[in-house]
């Protein structure tokens, strides 16, 4: 693997990491955003989880965009202009003072972040154990995004809302000057699957890697469909602004555990173990933001959700790179991903606009457990008709 990582794979791969944590700080505290968005603009709540459906939609053209451009142009070169163009958008987001405009540089914002995780992600995908790999960043994501959630609610209290919604920009001008540390040499693959071994072989391997992102879509849309009204949800149980921020950051320091059990585990006893596990506490997470009524299960409510969040899109994800050696599969991971982030919010905006909040959590997990039931009917009935050997 390490020729596929250029001249220093180490290295590659410690940046990649990096870049992929600062590319989904936005999406892990989305919830506060789109508060955020409410409030400045005075819209509805269902208006601004529209927003981040725009936000997203934006995105699936980034992600479609790196589907098409990384086989042919250089990752570093990628990374940068994506980095940079998220910057700018980012920082731009103070300035909007009308729906139209905030929803145009959201677009602008979500297609370079994506474009930029999309790469990012291609790279871990080239890791020994991507279980590992995509585990370290997603891992090093929440610990990011709690000091993110920090940083944005104290500029929120110092210098008012719409300076807040410039926050991301922060992270990722980080990202931009990383980017260019990124080897020259790394680039797409420009060789089809000619390792594959016999035909048969090579046709149920890319059916596991359609299965993976059939999964992934199922899975990811349960989770963004809750995950985006986590703030109100705690809102109409009784908690405050500030109680709710602050849940959110000591969550992301519980959660860290969970989150970095992939990383140091891999796919120890089978993915469909973690992935089975990961489904069951994702709906007990479910039931106590449904329930949450103080501080204590609040906190505990996110510190689960977050770490299952993490661990679905760890496993499934890396089901799909693993059963990809054209990198075809692997590059669409996040059009798969941002479309389920623009189907998730768009599902809770819908159910919104009849039905109190707490519905959105009832619904939710539905998704979640189709993809269950999929890959684990795939991989049992793989063992038991084994290829000819």
């Amino acid at each position: 693997m390490e020729h596929r990582l250029g001249e220093h794979p180490l290295m590659a791969l410690t940046i990649a990491c990096i870049l992929y944590a600062l590319s989904i700080i936005l999406i892990n505290i989305s919830p506060f955003f789109i508060g955020l968005y409410a409030d400045t603009l005075h819209i509805s709540l269902s208006e601004a989880g529209f927003v981040q459906t725009v936000d997203q939609a934006g995105g699936v053209l980034g992600a479609v965009l790196g589907f098409l451009l990384m086989p042919r142009l250089s990752w570093r070169t990628l990374a940068f202009v994506a980095a940079l163009i998220a910057t700018i958008a980012n920082g731009a987001t103070a300035l909007a003072d009308s729906y139209i405009l905030l929803c145009l540089v959201r677009f602008v914002a979500g297609f370079g972040v994506v474009l930029l995780t999309t790469v990012s992600a291609c790279i871990l995908a080239r890791a020994v154990v991507p279980d590992r790999a995509f585990g370290a960043g997603l891992t090093l994501s929440i610990l990011l995004s709690a000091l993110a959630i920090w940083t944005l609610n104290a500029i929120r209290v110092d210098y008012g809302y719409s300076l807040s919604l410039a926050s991301g920009a922060l992270w990722l001008a980080v990202a931009a000057g990383l980017a260019l540390l990124l080897p020259r040499d790394l680039r797409g693959s420009t060789s089809a699957a000619s390792a594959l071994k016999p035909e048969t072989g090579q046709r149920v391997r890319l059916m596991s890697g359609r299965i993976g992102l059939a999964a992934l879509l199922l899975f990811a849309t349960s989770a963004n469909a809750g995950f985006s009204f986590t703030e109100r949800i705690g809102l109409d149980n009784g908690l405050n602004p500030d109680a709710i921020a602050n849940s959110f950051v000591i969550a992301c320091l519980f959660s860290l555990v969970g989150c970095a059990l992939p990383a140091v585990f891999g796919a120890s006893g089978g993915r469909i173990k973690w992935l089975g596990a990961t489904t069951i506490f994702f709906i007990v997470a479910l039931w106590l933001f449904y329930i949450a009524t103080t501080v204590t299960l609040y906190v505990a409510a996110f510190a689960i959700y977050i770490s299952v969040f993490s661990m679905g899109l760890t496993y499934y994800m890396s089901v799909v790179a693993e059963n990809d050696p054209d990198e075809r599969y692997t590059r669409a991971i996040y059009i798969v991903n941002v479309v389920a982030q623009s189907i998730g919010p768009a599902i809770g905006s819908i159910v919104l606009i009849g039905y109190p909040v707490s519905v959105v959590f009832l619904i939710a997990p539905i998704p979640a457990i189709a993809a269950l039931i999929l890959v684990s009917y795939y991989t049992l009935r793989q063992r038991r008709d084994p290829l000819p050997s």
